[in-house]
């Protein structure tokens, strides 16, 4: 790998991890969670692969609310770096908190014999941090990130796109920017270009224009957020690469800026619909404006689009996305049954999108089906927004879509029922919860996809549940930075 300019060979990369791997055994048990608490990309990777060496899951983490994620769980430790300053934060009872040196300056030479492979040899998982449903941080386990048999079947996927894919293989050089570790592209893509002999180029500057600095590469990885700020620097602040694949992930792109991209960047654009917990299902080359609204499925997976009773829907008919879970991928979130319930079912994840099949193996995607806003290619929950905006217009009820049925790009819907009573009524309080209680939503708790989506996309019956709504478009012109970041921006 190559980290913020300093490149690290394959020999070199094993003897930090094994090094590291030895100097934590004495202080360390053989099961629970490792949770990292660190800043630095390439300490996380070194940390992560060590500790799971020693049959832990590793857990990165950042902010001081993601550590408190695992309040209640088996934590076996907490470990940070002493050079970095860590924002304050509860650690969960019981485990051991360790403050180390940069296991990437432990002292090595590439003249040295390569350590051997533990023996006995463990495998802990990784936990991932995953918001895409609900806004909120939740834990997914994964331990197939660094099974062959996932890597060669993923491998064989992107192979049936053909020539206008660019394959990877042992000559490439994947840039990830700053893409941490908790993320689910973050974890697998490295590990999957690892798998082919490629190496990965890490920039974690919020210039993002300087990861392109570093000759050669062929691959890179973003998200549509990523891609609408290296597209908001100046021309010429990065050179045009016609050859290079560009991989997009968690979320679609614009569009103004695939058009933008394929005039600065490269023309080689595929965009991915996956999820940290249920994997890649669909995928699509983008060529033409069209590209953007369908996705080719995957053939080896099985995608639905259903109504609130979970009954499929035919082709161009509005509804809830689901997919056939993997069988070596997670099957709920760790310690919270409630959510697990209302995504994991009978064998199928519920991603939260809203969408349409054409009937020939494309899928079209509308919006979310969830209660969430996306905003500038994150996402966070409806809720804090919702209310705010209902006390502002003194409105019975407010509801907040993210869809692309008006528009060619995502906008934010704002649907409002006009209140009887104004906000002096001693009722209003009272009045303001149950509304928002009373908005639409499907037995399992999402917004209800039909009831206030475009009249043209919607199911049979639907215009009942949306006739005391009046529907406005949200137009986003300035937020106030939260004091938790991590709550997104106030409206």
């Amino acid at each position: 790998m190559v980290c913020n300019g300093r490149p690290i060979t394959y020999g070199d990369f094993w003897r930090l991890i094994e090094g590291c791997r030895r100097s934590l055994q004495p202080h360390l048990p053989t099961h629970g969670i490792a949770i990292l608490s660190v800043d630095s990309i390439l300490e996380g990777w070194i940390l992560s692969l060590a500790v799971r060496g020693l049959g832990l899951d590793a857990a990165v983490t950042r902010s001081a609310d993601q550590v408190e994620l695992f309040a209640g769980l088996d934590v076996a430790c907490v470990i940070s770096l002493d050079s970095e300053a860590r924002p304050g934060f509860t650690a969960p009872a019981g485990p051991r908190v360790l403050r180390i040196s940069h296991p990437s300056h432990q002292s090595i030479s590439p003249d040295d014999p390569l350590p051997p492979l533990p023996d006995p040899l463990f495998a802990g998982g990784q936990i991932l941090l995953t918001s895409g449903t609900t806004g909120e941080s939740k834990k997914a386990l994964l331990h197939w990130g660094s099974a062959a048999d996932a890597i060669l079947a993923r491998a064989r996927r992107y192979r049936e796109l053909g020539e206008k894919y660019r394959q990877q293989g042992s000559d490439t050089v994947l840039n990830i920017f700053g893409l941490g570790l908790w993320t689910g592209a973050g974890h697998l893509w490295p590990v999957f270009t690892w798998s082919h002999g490629g190496a990965i180029v890490i920039y974690e500057g919020h210039d993002l224009e300087r990861a392109f600095d570093w000759p050669g590469i062929t691959h890179t990885l973003a998200t549509p957020a990523f891609l609408a700020v290296l597209m908001a620097t100046p021309e010429g602040a990065f050179p045009y690469q016609p050859d290079m694949q560009l991989n997009v992930v968690s979320g679609a792109v614009t569009p103004a800026l695939a058009r933008e991209t394929r005039r600065r960047l490269t023309p080689r654009i595929l965009v991915n619909l996956s999820s940290t917990e249920g994997g890649g299902w669909a995928r699509t080359l983008i060529e033409t404006d069209e590209d953007l609204r369908w996705y080719r499925l995957d053939p080896t997976r099985t995608v639905q689009v259903v109504d609130d009773a979970d009954n499929p829907l035919p082709p161009g008919v509005l509804g809830r996305v689901r997919i056939n879970q993997r069988a070596d991928g997670p099957t709920g979130y760790l310690d919270d049954a409630e959510t697990s319930a209302k995504f994991f079912a009978d064998g199928w994840f519920y991603p939260g999108d809203l969408g349409v099949l054409d009937g020939t193996g494309r899928l079209a995607l509308y919006g979310r089906s969830t209660d969430i806003v996306h905003i500038r290619g994150s996402k966070y929950p409806a809720e804090p927004w919702e209310r705010e905006i209902q006390e502002a217009l003194e409105c019975d009820g407010v509801c907040i879509l993210s869809g692309s049925w008006r528009s060619e790009a995502e906008q934010l819907h704002l649907f409002g029922r006009p209140r009887p009573c104004g906000r002096g009524s001693a009722a209003h309080a009272d009045r303001q919860d149950q509304a928002h209680r009373a908005r639409p939503t499907t037995a399992r708790g999402q917004v209800r996809p039909g009831g206030l989506s475009a009249p043209a996309l919607q199911p049979p019956g639907a215009s009942e549940a949306r006739s005391s709504w009046t529907e406005g478009v949200l137009v986003l012109i300035a937020a106030s930075p939260a004091a938790d970041r991590s709550a997104g921006p106030r409206p």
